[in-house]
C-alpha cells in the first residue's frame, strides 16, 4: 500500500554549513552569504513521502561504512555498445537527418501497433470511406503553438512517401498530443486531403525488467540513494552555500549512491553574465568537484555520479550532452552524459538533467479524461521510449539528430527515473516506473529541495522503492 503524501518533520536539526569558503576569484569584493537562504524555514524537514510506512522508517538510520560496499553499478550502453558517440556537432546532412526520423517513426509505430494488436496500416493520403489505420508523427501546421485545428500527421517514406496530411480530431474522445509524438490513428480520409481521426494510439512503452532476472547481479540489502538537481548556489551570489550544506548532509548520512545533475555554473546566473570572475569557468568547476571529492574521508563508500547539463557555461551546448571531464581523476566521483541509464545490481535507474516535463507541457494539447497532468507528462517519456520526444526541440536545447538517435532513447522502462523539473516536487509511479522530481537544490534567492530514495527487495517498484523529498 502506498503512503499518502504528507508533511512531517523527521529531522529537526538544521544542516550546518562547513567552515571552508568556496567562491570564485573575482575582480571586485565578493558578497557575503545570502540572507534569504540563511533564514530559510525548516531546513532538513521532510515535505513529501512515497512508499510503505515500514520502509520509510529506515530513512532515519545512518548507513554503516561497510554496508553494501560491493555495489555493481554500470552505465547501460546503446544498441551498438556505445556509452556516448563522438560527433561533429552541426555537421548534419538533411538526407541523413530525414532518414533518422523516418526510421524512428517506423520503429515506434510498429511497437504501438503490436501492443494494440494491429497488423497493418496504410498511407496517410489513401482515399477511403471505411475505417483504416495510419501511422506517423505529429506536426504543427502553424507558426504558433499546436492547437486542435493545426494538427498534421507526417507518414513514413515506405507507406506515405513521407507525405503529411491535416488531421481532424473533433471526433476523438480523448487525446494528448505534442509535436514530434509518434502515433497510430484509426479513421477515414474521404478525399485524401484530410484524415478524420476516430481514435489515437501512442503507447509504445517497453516492459519493466525483472530486477532479479540476473541471479548473479541481484541487489542484497537496502540501497540508500540521494538525488539532487542544480543549480547549487542562489541567484545572487557564487558562494555555493546550498552545495556545502548538501555535502554536509552526505557526510552525515553516508548514502551508498549520490546522483547530482547539472547545471553547476548556470549560463543564466547573474554573476556569470556580468563577467566578474577572475578565473576560468572550468577551473572553478574543478574546485567544486574537489570539495565533493573530500567526502571520501567522511563517507568513503559513497559513490557520486554527476550527470552533465548543456546549461553549464563551461560545457558543450548540445543535446544529448557528453559527460564532464576534469584534469584530476577521482576515486569516488563518476561523470555521466545527459541522458543516461544505470544498472545498479539489476535495478535500472534512468537519469537526465533536462526539464523534459516542462518542455512537453509547453507544447502539449489534451482533451477528455487523460488523467492528472504530471502523470500524463511522465507517461509520454515512457510511451515514446525517448528522453526528448518533443520535436522540434526548444530553442534553448540545440539537439544533434545523430546523437539523439544514438543516446536519447530508453533501453527499457526503468524501475526508477529522475526527472528534475521546475514543476513542484513529486514522486509518482507511472507504467511501473517510480518517477522522482526533486525540483532544484536552490530556487532563486532561497533554498530548494532534494530527494532520498531507499531500494530494497521486491517484485514491483512500488513495493521495493520508497522516497522522500527533503528541504535543504
Amino acid at each position: 500500500m502506498t503512503a499518502t503524501p504528507k508533511r512531517v518533520k523527521l529531522e529537526t536539526e538544521a544542516i550546518s554549513t562547513p567552515q571552508n569558503e568556496l567562491h570564485p576569484a573575482t575582480y571586485s569584493p565578493t558578497t557575503g552569504r545570502s540572507l534569504k537562504y540563511s533564514s530559510r524555514p525548516n531546513p532538513g524537514s521532510v515535505v513529501h513521502s512515497y512508499g510503505e510506512e515500514k520502509q520509510l522508517e529506515l530513512f532515519s538510520r545512518t548507513n554503516d561504512l561497510n554496508d553494501l560496499s560491493n555495489l555493481n553499478i554500470v552505465q547501460i550502453s546503446n544498441d551498438v555498445g556505445d556509452l556516448y558517440t563522438k560527433a561533429m556537432f552541426g555537421f548534419e546532412m538533411l538526407q541523413e537527418k530525414a532518414s533518422i526520423f523516418d526510421s524512428h517513426i517506423t520503429y515506434l509505430s510498429k511497437c504501438i501497433m503490436k501492443k494494440a494488436d494491429i497488423t497493418e496500416s496504410t498511407s496517410t493520403r489513401h482515399k477511403t470511406q471505411i475505417v483504416v489505420t495510419v501511422a506517423g508523427r505529429i506536426e504543427c501546421d502553424a507558426d504558433a503553438r499546436l492547437n486542435p485545428k493545426s494538427v498534421v500527421l507526417q507518414g513514413t517514406w515506405e507507406e506515405s512517401l513521407s507525405q503529411a496530411v491535416p488531421v481532424d480530431i473533433d471526433n476523438v474522445k480523448q487525446y494528448s498530443l505534442f509535436p514530434g509524438q509518434v502515433v497510430v490513428m484509426r479513421g477515414i480520409n474521404p478525399r485524401g486531403d484530410q484524415f478524420i481521426a476516430h481514435e489515437i494510439l501512442s503507447d509504445a512503452s517497453k516492459p519493466v525488467p525483472d530486477p532479479k532476472a540476473d541471479m548473479m547481479n541481484t541487489l542484497e540489502g537496502t540501497l540508500s540513494m540521494v538525488m539532487a538537481a542544480g543549480p547549487y548556489t542562489t541567484s545572487d551570489n557564487m558562494t555555493y552555500e546550498p552545495l556545502k550544506d548538501f555535502i554536509t548532509y552526505i557526510g552525515t548520512h553516508r548514502p551508498h549512491v549520490v546522483i547530482m545533475t547539472g547545471p553547476f555554473m548556470d549560463v543564466e546566473h547573474s554573476k556569470i553574465k556580468d563577467n566578474s570572475m577572475a578565473e576560468t569557468y572550468k577551473s572553478y568547476f574543478e574546485k567544486l568537484i574537489d570539495n565533493l571529492a573530500e567526502l571520501n574521508t567522511t563517507s568513503p563508500y559513497t559513490k557520486i555520479y554527476i550527470v552533465s547539463s548543456l546549461k553549464d557555461v563551461f560545457h558543450v551546448n548540445i543535446y544529448p550532452t557528453p559527460p564532464y571531464s576534469t584534469r584530476r581523476k577521482y576515486h569516488n566521483i563518476h561523470f555521466l552524459p545527459d541522458p543516461c541509464t544505470l544498472n545498479i545490481n539489476g535495478v535500472v535507474v534512468g537519469l537526465t538533467s533536462t526539464d523534459v516535463l516542462m518542455n512537453i507541457s509547453q507544447e502539449e494539447i489534451s482533451f477528455g479524461p487523460v488523467g492528472d497532468k504530471l502523470s500524463r507528462l511522465c507517461a509520454h517519456v515512457v510511451q515514446q521510449q525517448c528522453w526528448a520526444p518533443l520535436w522540434p526541440p526548444p530553442a534553448a536545447q540545440p539537439c544533434d539528430a545523430a546523437l539523439w538517435a544514438a543516446h536519447a532513447h530508453l533501453p527499457c522502462t526503468p524501475h526508477l527515473m529522475l526527472l528534475p523539473s521546475n514543476f513542484r516536487y513529486f514522486v509518482k509511479e507511472v507504467y511501473g516506473c517510480v518517477m522522482v522530481n526533486p525540483e532544484h537544490l536552490t530556487k532563486g534567492l532561497g533554498g530548494g529541495t532534494f530527494a532520498r530514495v531507499l531500494i530494497a527487495g521486491g517484485s514491483r517498484p512500488s513495493e521495493f522503492i520508497s522516497a522522500q523529498i527533503i528541504r535543504i
